[in-house]
């Protein structure tokens, strides 16, 4: 009775793994709001702002550990005001000047989820791909009404995205995630990021996944 006991709890048990296993979402697709705290260059002569916008991804899971995840963000232009300092590079007679800014990113890279239970998945991803932003032109543009340059700054980079959140199951195809922390460095190099060629900015998303 005892070795029959022992095979049923063995069977019982491999029968749990292999559910465990296999119960897991192959497919998920965030849809989210995105909050980007934006620093267009590290010295601060240009200073940071904030960006509101939203996007969504697909992350294709190999196993129950690891992904891969392709996401893209948009952000909505705003106006901002900029002054450059006497001898700066932009404008080197000084100026103040207002200009729009956007941004957008693209990225792939693994996704990793340590921890599956009932309500809490946290994950973590390592992304890696292109930002794209018209604040650097436009800025230039309006400074040409006070100086004089013939810039073309770039509006594209590289960019690396590291962080990670936690998402809630709701349902079997739906999960809600609260909060995603993300530090983004973006590689913008133009006469406004002279010397400050990596620019290190802040992203918070939120929203839901659906899940396949």
């Amino acid at each position: 009775m005892k070795i029959k006991g022992v095979i049923f709890l063995g069977v019982l048990l491999l029968s749990a793994m292999s559910a465990f296993a296999q119960d897991y979402a192959k497919v998920e697709i965030p849809i989210v709001y995105s909050y980007m705290r934006f620093n267009p260059e590290d010295s601060h002569i240009v200073s940071g702002f904030s960006l509101n916008g939203g996007g969504g991804g697909v992350t294709y899971y190999f196993n129950h550990l690891v992904g891969i995840t392709a996401e893209f963000n948009g952000y909505a232009s705003l106006s901002k005001s900029f002054s450059f300092p006497s001898g700066s590079s932009a404008c080197p007679a000084g100026c103040a000047v207002t200009a729009e800014g956007n941004l957008f990113t693209y990225n792939f890279g693994p996704t990793f989820k340590p921890y599956r239970a009932a309500h809490f998945e946290p994950f973590v991803d390592v992304l890696f791909g292109g930002a794209h932003s018209n604040v650097y032109g436009n800025a230039i543009t309006a400074c040409q009404l006070s100086c004089v340059t013939t810039a073309a700054p770039s509006n594209n980079a590289f960019d690396v995205v590291m962080g990670g959140g936690l998402d809630i199951p709701i349902s079997k195809s739906i999960s809600f995630r609260p909060a995603q922390f993300d530090f983004v460095l973006t590689r913008f190099n133009n006469i406004l990021t002279t010397n400050h060629q990596n620019q290190s900015n802040f992203r918070y998303q939120a929203g839901f996944v659906l899940r396949f």
